[in-house]
């Protein structure tokens, strides 16, 4: 981990395991308190997480998991090309998972949303034709429409908007605020000496190509839930796909 090797000068050596545990959110938060199983995650911010957990306010992937492009069923593509305002988008019906940050977020802004517990239920929920689109980050959205198209050959991904909210993804610490501090250290190394923009764009670029990100018409969304330390005037912390 690039944080962990950028701070080993300062806080020495260190050994990580990739725990086995495979739960739902709550869940994976209540095992964090613990300390026991797990003590480290990358998460999307949510108030509860911030409350309870200890979070690293630098954005790991430079907040581009909060530009959200839709799944849907490739025959109603053109109902999404006539889109033009945010009202328009707001009138179509949305899945999301139940226990996702996203999700109360989209509820806040007016839109009708539609919640399943698991990916793949929601998946099937498209399918059904019980909401119209499924926004997800860009790379969820990429292995998704390959994983779930032999069950459902009409999925596409919408080619012609996208939706950002903030949604900063932090790592989260467990009680242990010395990893915090040496993980924030860390990360703050690679943002001054430009690594932390060379692993974001290794691993994202051709992302963002496939999609075509920055060709798409945006509809931005204010995020009432951040904290007041969500460091959003730090330009080096975020990616904007339409600077230029």
């Amino acid at each position: 981990m690039a944080a962990l090797d950028a701070s080993s000068p300062k806080y020495g050596a260190y050994e990580v395991r990739i725990s086995t545990l495979r739960v739902q959110r709550d869940r994976l938060m209540l095992e964090m308190m613990k300390g026991q199983d797990v003590n480290l995650s990358a998460q999307v911010t949510s108030p509860e997480w911030e409350q309870k957990l200890i979070p690293v306010r630098i954005p790991v992937d430079k907040g581009v998991s909060g530009y959200r492009i839709s799944l849907i069923d490739g025959r109603d593509q053109a109902d999404f090309t006539a889109l033009h305002t945010l009202a328009q988008l707001k009138a179509l019906s949305m899945g999301a998972g139940r226990q996702w940050s996203s999700t109360v977020v989209f509820a806040r802004n007016g839109f009708t949303v539609q919640t399943g517990a698991t990916t793949s239920g929601l998946h099937r929920m498209l399918a059904a034709h019980r909401f119209q689109h499924f926004p997800r980050a860009i790379d969820e959205a990429l292995f998704e429409r390959e994983e779930y198209a032999a069950g459902f050959p009409q999925l596409a991904l919408e080619r012609s908007m996208a939706i950002y909210v903030p949604l900063p993804r932090y790592f989260f610490v467990g009680a242990q605020p010395r990893l915090a501090q040496r993980l924030e250290y860390g990360l703050q190394l690679l943002v001054a000496d430009g690594r932390f923009d060379q692993i974001f764009h290794e691993f994202y670029d051709g992302l963002i190509e496939k999609t075509g990100l920055r060709k798409r018409r945006l509809f931005r969304l204010d995020n009432p839930l951040l904290s007041p330390q969500t460091p959003l005037a730090n330009k080096a912390y975020w990616y904007d796909p339409f600077e230029r």
